[in-house]
């Protein structure tokens, strides 16, 4: 029976979540056409070919040049994209856009300043980004019952838009806060999470224990987080330590304990969308009203700077004049700079962010789930093999790490964390490389589709039946049940290319998929889940997909991957779950974590268990480092190899891979010619001779994200030039370029004026694992794991990927 929150795909066993996420650019795709010149494009491919003279296309060409520094200009005046850069980059405004709009020279300078606002522009038009009014969250609800798929746009493009602080930003006003020593009567102490005091015993999770005084071991045990100072002072007074007679005492100790590392004693706030109410809710306990009333304006000093930034939505003058001063009013009172991490991708740079909500109800039909089970079931067949061999992989990796611990550990059991610390090499991964384990399942993977599709270079398309190559992949891509609960998810990105909302209606439509996220939930990120509805109703399906099986590492704070708007750590934990704590910094779980100094690491019928040192609960190793395992695997799958021409590969209706190319930056001489109309020219001939679209988008080694190009336009070929050039500086000078699809008049996304958006749906796809039985973490014998016990079959089994 498929529980209430999931929809079954097709007569497959896998169903999907009834609600996913949209993902959409937040100004219209059409409106990158302002950035291109096909007279231009065409000027230049006649003289290529000697259809045209050279001084007809020299004339083109200027005429293109003043029309783009015209768009330029007018982009650069444009309110909207405006507000957009000072989200992001405020100084942009006055360093260079505000340059731009004045209608600046064409020069050295001038073109560097183009080249910039090209880059915002076609992000804000093509790219699926989620972050604020430029890329809006929506949501899309799926039926099986209703043939018919509605798009409704109301009449604005946002229905709610909320700002918010980061939580680095608050933690760096609490830190300031705490500086006062009038306020340390009224911190609230606190364990440190990894840290397992027995007796007067303090165990450390990756350094030796430290012997406590019985006065300090009384002190450490009352520090919960929840207890003031002062009222853990007048608790331990009680018990007569000689050394502990006044509060002052008492306050000295807790202090000592902190600089010594064994203890938490601040203001230091979990990572939540929401981070400024917890800081709150601590000052309001303070009990010296003057106090608390010095540190609590401060604090609304803040506050009332966020609220006018808030205020200031829709007009980019206030905006910049807010952001600028809500900076100011930062610095005052953290005493550091207000912003971070330049230039990183996801690092939560600025202290405030905003994220919004689109006005549209999606409604998709029976006609497109009955379009996608039959391929993607196939797809999450070979995802579910994937994760089952990554499994394989990460047990020799931790078997090689238990190894090699425990010959230095002697007879004691090693500990978790020293088995995790000596597999971490091989866990490491980033947006541009796999972690070993990992690139070696996926290259095996891509062998099998390979095998199974056979597609071949010398044709644009390759099309395949879903039910001609059923068997074989039920034969490839056998596999056992998922090895660790976060894997019962998988996430794919779906595009659908159509001739606008009524064409999709009618059933004229094709399906593209972009990433597949392996063994993960994406749709767990603080910024979703934030702009739901009903969050309970994404807490609630998440929850019962897991049941009590779920084994959660707290995230530390300082991994540069945690900030306030995405994961980790997951917006969607539950009580049901186990939490364990790696790192000093960890916290915010809705369950006291296990402290990984209390955990080790142990073999049992060939199999490697964590523990408790007590020996009251047990996991599978696997099961504990769930989170990390999905970490390093969501960015795998990848089932076709780069070849240097790909095809379009499409099952059924569903396009698994875009025809792409792939090509060395070495080889395009063209993209270092410094003269601007020869080297747009020998582009547009270069793009001839390969029979590159006009649109597509290029993925270097030297940038994070996809790129879009249009080689009619003169400013996004400069982009494309200077990329290909660092590629080429660079040691990897592999790049690929792949074919826009759904184009720009593909798009079924609108808004109440009728213009088009490039849009995504992030489905929860469920391996059908997750609700055959309530299934449990604990292998202590009383609740025990379907499939935890017994030697692993001799059958592949596979892992992960994105």
């Amino acid at each position: 029976m498929t529980a209430e929150h999931l929809l079954r795909l097709g007569g497959s066993d896998w169903s999907i979540w009834k609600q996913s996420v949209l993902r959409s650019a937040g100004f219209p795709a059409a409106d990158v056409g302002r950035l291109s010149n096909v007279e231009l494009a065409a000027a230049a491919d006649r003289c290529a070919t000697g259809e045209g003279s050279r001084n007809d296309y020299q004339a083109a060409y200027e005429r293109a040049t003043t029309q783009l520094s015209e768009q330029i200009r007018r982009i650069a005046r444009d309110p909207t994209f405006r507000e957009a850069v000072a989200w992001q980059n405020r100084a942009l405004i006055a360093d260079c856009v505000d340059k731009a709009a004045a209608g600046e020279p064409r020069n050295v300078r001038g073109r560097n300043h183009e080249s910039a606002i090209a880059s915002y522009w076609q992000r804000y038009c093509v790219k699926n980004d989620t972050i604020g009014f430029f890329g809006p969250v929506g949501w899309a609800n799926w039926s099986s019952d209703d043939a018919a798929t509605r798009v409704t746009p109301g009449p604005d493009l946002l229905a709610r838009r909320t700002t918010y602080l980061e939580v680095w930003a608050v933690d760096a006003v609490a830190r300031a806060l705490e500086q006062d020593p009038k306020l340390i009567p009224w911190l609230p102490p606190r364990r440190i999470n990894s840290f397992d005091l027995v007796g007067r015993t303090l165990h450390r999770s990756s350094r030796p224990p430290v012997l406590l005084t019985e006065a300090e071991a009384e002190l450490v045990g009352l520090c919960d987080g929840t207890r003031t100072a002062r009222e853990i002072a007048e608790e331990i007074l009680w018990s007569g330590h000689p050394e502990l007679c006044t509060e002052q005492d008492v306050l000295d100790q807790l202090v000592a304990l902190r600089d010594r590392g064994l203890l938490h004693l601040g203001l230091e706030v979990a990572v939540s969308a929401h981070p400024e109410r917890e800081l709150i809710e601590r000052l309001e306990r303070v009990g010296d009203p003057v106090v608390r009333e010095q540190v609590l304006t401060r604090v609304g000093r803040l506050l009332h700077a966020r609220d006018a930034v808030a205020a200031a939505a829709g007009d980019e003058a206030k905006l910049v004049a807010a952001l600028d001063q809500a900076a100011r009013v930062f610095e005052e009172i953290a005493g550091v700079q207000a912003a971070r991490r330049p230039g990183q991708t996801y690092a939560g740079r600025t202290i405030l962010y905003e994220d919004t909500v689109r006005d549209v109800d999606v409604h998709f039909g029976a006609a497109v789930l009955e379009a996608l089970a039959p391929p993607l079931a196939l797809l999450l067949q070979s995802a579910r093999w994937f994760v089952a061999e990554v499994t394989r992989e990460y047990r020799k990796v931790f078997d090689e790490a238990y190894e090699l611990v425990r010959a230095r550990s002697g007879d004691a059991p090693p500990s978790l964390a020293a088995v995790v610390a000596a597999a971490t090499p091989q866990l490491f991964f980033s947006l541009r490389e796999l972690p070993r384990p990992v690139a070696t399942v996926a290259e095996e993977l891509q062998r099998r589709w390979q095998e199974i599709l056979r597609p071949s270079p010398d044709t644009p398309c390759h099309q395949v039946r879903a039910e001609d190559i059923t068997e074989r992949v039920a034969e490839l891509f056998a596999a056992p049940e998922p090895a660790w609960a976060a894997a019962v998810h998988h996430a794919p990105d779906l595009m659908i290319a159509a001739d606008g909302p009524e064409a999709v209606a009618r059933g004229e439509f094709l399906l593209v998929l972009g990433e597949l996220h392996l063994a993960s939930n994406t749709v767990e990120s603080r910024l979703f889940v934030e702009q739901h509805e009903d969050p309970s109703w994404l807490f609630r399906a998440d929850e019962a997909d897991h049941r009590d099986r779920r084994v959660y590492l707290s995230s530390p704070k300082h991994w540069e991957a945690v900030n306030s708007r995405t994961y980790p750590p997951s917006a969607l934990l539950s009580p049901r779950y186990t939490y364990w704590s790696l790192h000093p910094d960890a916290g915010g779980t809705p369950g006291e974590p296990l402290p990984a100094a209390r955990l080790v690491v142990e073999r049992s019928d060939g199999r490697l268990e964590v523990r408790t040192r007590d020996g009251a609960r047990r996991f599978d190793l696997l099961e504990v480092v769930g989170e990390l395992l999905s970490a390093a695997t969501v960015n795998g799958f990848k089932p076709l190899p780069p070849a240097a021409h790909r095809p379009r590969v499409t099952i059924d209706r569903l396009v698994l891979a875009r025809e792409s190319w792939t090509l060395d930056a070495t080889d395009l001489r063209w993209a270092s010619i410094k003269k601007e109309p020869d080297r747009f020219l020998a582009a547009r001939a270069w793009r001839a001779e390969l029979g590159l679209p006009e649109r597509g988008f290029y993925k270097v080694p030297v940038e994070d994200k996809p790129v879009f190009v249009d080689f009619t336009s003169l400013v996004l070929v400069n982009l494309f030039a200077k990329a290909v050039r660092r590629t080429a500086e660079a040691r990897q000078t592999t790049f690929t370029i792949s074919e826009m699809l759904p184009d720009i008049s593909q798009t079924w996304l609108t808004d109440g004026d009728g213009a088009g958006y490039t849009a995504e749906v992030r489905v929860v796809a469920v391996d059908p694992a997750a609700g055959a039985t309530a299934v449990d973490p604990l292998i202590d014998g009383t609740r025990a794991r379907p499939g935890a016990a017994g030697p692993e079959s001799t059958d592949p089994r596979t892992g992960r990927n994105e």
